[in-house]
């Protein structure tokens, strides 16, 4: 998926939830952006595909001065959680928990549900 058409169409599907969105690089298949949530909060994305295949990603959700809420990525370095390669940081980088959240849609549900 090229860059700029997974930019419409998270900006169509999740304007609700969106006060800006700030693009820092739209590179062929390479998204990488700032979505500032309406709750204060803020969600930095980066996306890696591969045509139709999100071969990376990662989706760091941040207070709004930038604390660490949850990282979720797919980086192949901690093998020993059963969901590898995919996991997420909770509160801290070394605090290393199994993900089953595994794309930006998924992110963005957790997100609605843990803010209600």
């Amino acid at each position: 998926m090229l860059a700029a058409e997974r930019l419409l169409e998270i900006e169509e599907r999740f304007s609700n939830e969106v006060e800006r969105i700030v693009p820092l690089e739209l590179d062929g298949e390479t998204l990488r952006l700032i979505l500032y949530l309406k709750d204060g909060t803020n969600l930095r994305v980066t996306e890696q595909w591969n045509g139709e295949a999100l071969e990376r990603y990662s989706y760091y959700w941040l207070t709004s001065i930038n604390e660490l809420k949850i990282g979720w990525d797919n980086a192949k370095h901690h093998t020993p959680l059963k969901t590898f390669p995919h996991h997420k940081h909770v509160e801290q980088s070394d605090n290393l928990q199994p993900s089953s959240e595994i794309c930006f849609e998924e992110v963005m549900a957790f997100i609605r549900t843990a803010s209600q």
